[in-house]
C-alpha cells in the first residue's frame, strides 16, 4: 500500500494483489451534497451524471463504448462528502481508465440538451425515493436532524425545484471549482506494478494545473441539538416503521471503533442483542437494525425497524430504552466482545476477495480522515475494551441527541386487515450514496469479441489447472464438486437442492421459501440459537434458502461449517414457534410487496406469462396460502426434495482435496437416498395482441413490465440470445440500444432494460423489458420497446455492436471468478446444465463464433413484438 503526491497536488494510492488478472481504477473528488448551497441542492449529483456525457476527445457515449468494448464496467456515485468514479478492468486494460479520467477532469462538455435529458433522468430517479416508504422515512429524519441552512439539511439527490432549476452556468461553475488534481484522490487496486502506475498517472495527470478557484471548505456541520425531536408521517401502507437517529461523532474520532462495536452487538445476525429480544422472544418486530454512518465533520447511528402486527410504537420504545440502558450501566460479556472481534477479523479477510471492494474503501477513508484507517482498523477493535463500549452508549445515546420519525398507515384499521398472522427482507438502512446507474444492473455477464479481446488469456488457458476441479459422487447420490483455491484462507460452501417454486402444489404457493428459510431454525442437535451463535461467533456466514444453503468461513474453521451446513440440510425439525414466526414474517413481506408498484407490476406480468405454471405465482406465495401451510406439509415437502440425490454440494477454498474428501463423507454419508417425483409438465400459452392489465396505485411513477414466455438455459440458442441482450437491452452503461435511447437520449427514466436470457433456468423464463417512469411518459416508453424489438427482428445488427457486446462478454468474463462465492456458483451451474469442466475455456470462443445473422434469427424466432403481455401498477396512464 503507498501514497504518492504529485506536484499538481493529485494523490494517488496503490494496492498490489496479484490473485486475479483485475483492476479496479477510482478517482474521488472531495466534494458532495454538503459543500451544496441554497439553491444548487442536487447539483453534486448532476454534475456526476454529466461526466459521462463526454469531452471534446470522447464524444457522447464513448466512455461507455470504450469501457465495454474493452470487458470493462464503470459506475458512479455521490454522497455528502464526495463524488467518486470507478472502472473495472482486466489488468492488460485498465490504463484506459486513466486516459478517461485525466480528460474528464478539466473537459467536460456542458451541451444544453444533454443537461436537460438527464434533468429528465435524475427527477425520476428522485420520484423513486418519493414512492418507497422508506425512502419518504430517510429523507424526513435528515432534514429533521439537520436544520437547514446545516449542508446535510438536504437529500443528496437535491430538492425537487432546485434539480428542476440548476443552470448550466451554475453547473460548469462548480466543475471548474472542484474538480481538479489538488482536490482529488486515485486509487488503484488489482493487479498491478506500483512504479509503472506512478509513471503512467503522471504522464496522463502531470500537466493539468490545480483549481483557478479557491475550493471552499464545507461549512461547519456539527448539530448541537439539545431536545429530542419527534415525526410522524402517515403513510399509504400497513406497515409501521421506524427510524432513529443519534448525532455522533466522525471517522477520525476515537469513539468510532466503540460505536462500531455496538452497531455488531445491536444487529449483526441472528444472535445480536436487538433481533433477539424484538424478533425472536418478545416479537415486537419483524425487522430490526442499526447502522453507524461516519461523514467528515460528524456522524449518524441509525436504528430501524418494522413492528409486528398488533404491536404499537410505545411498546417498541420502551423496550428499546431498556436495551440502550442496559449498554450504559452493565459491561458486555467476554464472549460478546470477542464476537465482535472475530467477525471483524473474518471480514477483513473476506473483504479482500475483491478489488472492487478494497479500493472503496480506501478512497473512503482517504476521504474521511486517511486511508491508514484500513489498515489500523483491526488492530484497534481487538484493543477496544467493554468499558470503552459502555462508555461510548453513555455519551451518545441520550435522548435530547436523537431524532424519531414514525411512518404509520394511514388508515389505523388496515393494519389489521387480510391475516391475523411475519420480513427479514425489509429494507435496513445502509448507505445514501446516490449511483448513476443502478449497481444491480452493473455487474458483469453471468454465464461465466473477437479473439484478439480475449481479457487475461493466460489466466483461462486451458492448460492451466488453476479451474480444474475435482467431482465424485457419494454412494446416496450425493455430486460434490471441489475446486483448490489458495488465494485466501477461506473456503465457501454450497449446496444446491433441485427443488423450489416448480415443486409446489397450487393451494401450498409459498411453501419452498417457507421451508428453506426454517432450515436454519432449529435442527435435532442444536437450536436456532446454538446454529446461529456458533457461525457468528467465528465471523462466518450461514444462509438458508429455498433451494439449499450456503457457507462461507475461514478455512481454520472448515469443520464447524461443514457440521453445521450438513446439520441444517439434513435434520432440521421444523420447530411449531419458529414456523409461525417466520410465517408471519412472510406475510408481512407480502405486505410489503403488495405496496410497491414495482413488485405489484412484475408479479402481475408473471402471472400472465406462465398461465397455469407454478411460475405464475410470486415466489413468496400469496397471503391466502401461506396463512394456511402447517409444519406437516413442511416436513413432507423437505423429506420429498432435500435428499442426497437430488442435491449438488460445491466447495471452493483453501484446503487440501484428501482432507475435503474425508469431511465431506464424514457428515454427509448417513444422508438417506430417496427417489424424487417427477414434475408434471405445463403448456404454456402465448398472447393474441397486446393483452394489457394496470393496477391503480397513487404513487409518483408507473412501473411498465413488457414481454412474454423466453427460453431455457439448455436450448442450443440460448449463446447468441445471450449476446443478443447486451445489444438490445442491458449492455454496460448505456450501450444497448434501449438504455441509449430510452434513458440517455429521451431521459424517461433512471432504471430500464430489457433481456431474455436472465431468467433462463432449466424451466424457461421469460422475455422481460422494464422501465420506472411518470405515467405521462410511459406510452413513449411502450413504444420505444416495441421500436427496438421490431429493429432487432428485422434488420441485422451492425458489426460495430456485435463486436462491442462480444469484446465485453469476454473481457469482463473474468469478473466472474474473483470470489471462492463465484466460484462455487460456476461450478454448480456446470453441473445442472452439464457445460461440461473445458466450459470455462469454451465460452469465449462460443461468444466469438456468434454472426449478426445468427442475432437476426433468434430475435425473429423468440422476440415478438406485435403479442405480448403488458402489466403495469401506479398512477393511471
Amino acid at each position: 500500500m503507498k501514497k504518492t503526491i504529485f506536484d499538481n497536488g493529485l494523490t494517488l494510492l496503490t494496492v498490489e494483489a496479484h490473485d486475479v488478472p483485475i483492476v479496479t481504477a477510482t478517482i474521488w473528488y472531495r466534494v458532495g451534497s454538503a459543500n451544496e448551497t441554497a439553491g444548487q441542492t442536487g447539483i453534486s449529483h448532476f454534475l456526476e451524471h454529466l461526466m459521462f456525457k463526454g469531452t471534446p476527445t470522447y464524444g457522447k457515449g464513448m466512455i461507455d463504448f470504450l469501457t465495454a468494448s474493452n470487458g470493462g464496467y464503470n459506475n458512479a456515485g455521490t454522497i455528502f462528502d464526495y463524488t467518486m468514479y470507478y472502472f473495472n478492468f482486466s489488468s492488460d486494460r485498465w490504463e484506459l481508465a486513466l486516459q478517461i479520467e485525466a480528460d474528464r477532469m478539466k473537459n467536460c462538455l456542458f451541451d444544453p440538451d444533454e443537461i436537460e435529458a438527464e434533468r429528465g433522468v435524475i427527477l425520476e430517479e428522485l420520484k423513486q425515493q418519493i414512492d418507497s416508504p422508506w425512502g419518504q422515512l430517510a429523507m424526513q429524519l435528515e432534514s429533521t436532524m439537520f436544520p437547514a441552512p446545516h449542508p446535510n439539511h438536504h437529500p443528496v439527490i437535491g430538492w425537487q425545484a432546485d434539480v428542476e432549476s440548476i443552470s448550466r452556468d451554475q453547473l460548469a461553475r462548480y466543475y471548474q471549482t472542484f474538480y481538479a488534481p489538488n482536490n482529488a484522490v486515485l486509487v488503484i487496486v488489482g493487479d498491478i506494478n506500483t512504479t509503472s502506475v506512478i509513471k503512467a498517472v503522471h504522464q496522463h495527470f502531470g500537466h493539468l494545473r490545480p483549481s483557478a478557484f479557491t475550493i471552499p471548505a464545507q461549512p461547519p456541520a456539527i448539530v448541537k441539538q439539545e431536545q429530542e425531536q419527534r415525526m410522524t408521517l402517515y403513510q399509504d401502507s400497513s406497515v409501521k416503521r421506524l427510524q432513529i437517529g443519534y448525532h455522533t461523532v466522525n471517522l477520525a474520532h476515537p469513539d468510532t471503533y466503540a460505536l462500531d462495536a455496538i452497531d455488531y452487538l445491536f444487529s449483526h445476525g441472528k444472535t445480536s442483542r436487538l433481533h433477539q429480544r424484538f424478533v425472536e422472544n418478545e416479537q415486537l418486530a419483524v425487522f430490526t437494525d442499526t447502522f453507524y454512518h461516519t461523514r467528515k465533520q460528524s456522524g449518524v447511528f441509525y436504528f430501524t425497524a418494522a413492528l409486528r402486527r398488533g404491536r404499537t410504537p410505545e411498546e417498541f420504545e420502551r423496550a428499546l430504552e431498556e436495551e440502550i440502558t442496559t449498554l450504559q450501566t452493565e459491561l458486555i460479556s467476554e464472549e460478546e466482545l470477542q464476537k465482535v472481534k472475530n467477525i471483524v477479523a473474518a471480514e477483513f479477510v473476506f473483504d479482500k476477495e475483491t478489488t472492487a471492494g478494497l479500493a472503496h474503501a480506501l478512497g473512503e477513508y482517504e476521504m474521511l480522515d486517511t486511508y491508514e484507517f484500513f489498515s489500523h482498523y483491526p488492530q484497534r477493535m481487538e484493543m477496544l475494551t467493554a468499558e470503552a463500549i459502555r462508555e461510548a452508549a453513555r455519551k451518545y445515546f441520550v435522548n435530547a441527541r436523537r431524532t424519531l420519525v414514525w411512518g404509520l398507515p394511514q388508515d389505523p384499521e388496515r393494519e389489521e386487515q387480510d391475516f391475523d398472522e411475519e420480513d427479514a427482507s425489509l429494507p435496513p438502512m445502509t448507505s445514501d450514496m446516490v449511483f448513476r446507474t443502478p449497481e444491480e444492473q452493473l455487474q458483469p455477464p453471468k454465464v461465466a469479441s473477437n479473439n484478439h479481446n480475449h481479457a487475461s488469456p493466460e489466466f483461462f488457458s486451458a492448460d492451466s489447472r488453476r479451474f480444474r476441479h475435482h467431482r465424485w459422487v457419494l454412494p446416496n447420490g450425493l455430486i460434490v464438486l471441489f475446486l483448490e483455491h489458495h488465494l485466501l484462507p477461506i473456503v465457501s460452501m454450497e449446496a444446491f437442492v433441485d427443488a423450489g417454486q416448480k415443486n409446489e402444489a397450487e393451494e401450498q404457493a409459498g411453501i419452498a421459501v417457507l421451508t428453506g428459510q426454517l432450515l436454519e431454525e432449529g435442527t435435532a442437535t442444536r437450536s436456532a440459537f446454538d446454529i446461529a451463535s456458533a457461525i457468528e461467533s467465528v465471523g462466518g456466514s450461514l444462509d438458508a434458502q429455498s433451494q439449499g444453503v450456503a457457507v462461507q468461513v475461514l478455512s481454520k474453521d472448515l469443520g464447524l461449517g461443514m457440521d453445521l451446513l450438513s446439520d441444517v440440510l439434513m435434520r432440521p425439525i421444523f420447530d411449531e414457534r419458529q414456523m409461525k414466526k417466520k410465517r408471519h414474517q412472510i406475510l408481512i413481506s407480502i405486505e410489503e410487496d403488495d405496496e410497491n408498484p414495482s413488485t405489484i407490476a412484475f408479479n402481475l406480468f408473471r402471472d400472465m406469462v406462465y398461465g397455469a405454471h407454478p411460475y405464475h405465482r410470486p415466489r413468496k406465495g400469496y397471503k391466502h396460502s401461506v396463512r394456511k401451510l402447517r409444519r406437516e406439509a413442511l416436513m413432507k415437502y423437505y423429506q420429498t426434495y432435500f435428499r442426497p440425490n437430488n442435491t449438488i454440494l460445491s466447495i471452493v477454498g483453501d484446503v487440501e482435496p484428501a482432507r475435503i474428501r474425508e469431511t465431506v463423507e464424514r457428515y454427509f454419508a448417513e444422508w438417506q437416498a430417496q427417489p424424487i417425483p417427477i414434475q408434471p409438465s405445463f403448456e404454456i400459452p402465448r398472447p393474441t395482441g397486446c393483452v394489457r392489465k394496470h393496477i391503480l396505485k397513487e404513487k409518483e411513477q408507473v412501473h411498465v413490465y413488457l414481454g412474454h414466455l423466453g427460453v431455457t438455459r439448455t436450448n442450443p440458442d440460448f449463446y447468441p440470445l445471450f449476446v443478443m441482450d447486451h445489444i438490445l437491452g442491458v449492455g454496460p452503461g448505456f450501450t444497448d440500444r434501449i438504455s441509449r435511447k430510452l434513458r440517455d437520449e429521451m431521459g424517461l427514466a433512471y432504471s430500464v432494460s430489457a433481456n431474455i436470457s436472465g431468467s433462463a433456468e432449466k424451466e424457461p423464463g421469460m422475455f422481460l423489458a422494464y422501465i420506472g417512469t411518470s405515467p405521462e411518459n410511459a406510452p413513449r416508453a411502450v413504444e420505444g420497446f416495441v421500436r427496438e424489438i421490431r429493429a432487432i427482428r428485422r434488420e441485422l445488427v451492425s458489426a460495430e455492436e456485435l463486436e462491442l457486446a462480444q469484446n465485453y462478454i469476454t473481457g469482463s468474463y473474468v469478473f466472474n471468478f474473483e470470489t471462492s462465492t463465484q466460484l462455487a456458483r460456476y461450478l454448480i451451474n456446470v453441473e445442472r446444465y452439464q457445460l461440461g469442466e473445458d466450459f470455462i475455456w469454451r465460452f469465449p470462443d462460443i461468444v466469438d463464433q456468434i454472426s449478426a445473422e445468427d442475432i437476426l434469427r433468434v430475435a425473429q424466432r423468440y422476440l415478438d413484438e406485435n403479442n405480448y403481455y403488458l402489466a403495469s401498477a401506479g398512477k393511471a396512464w
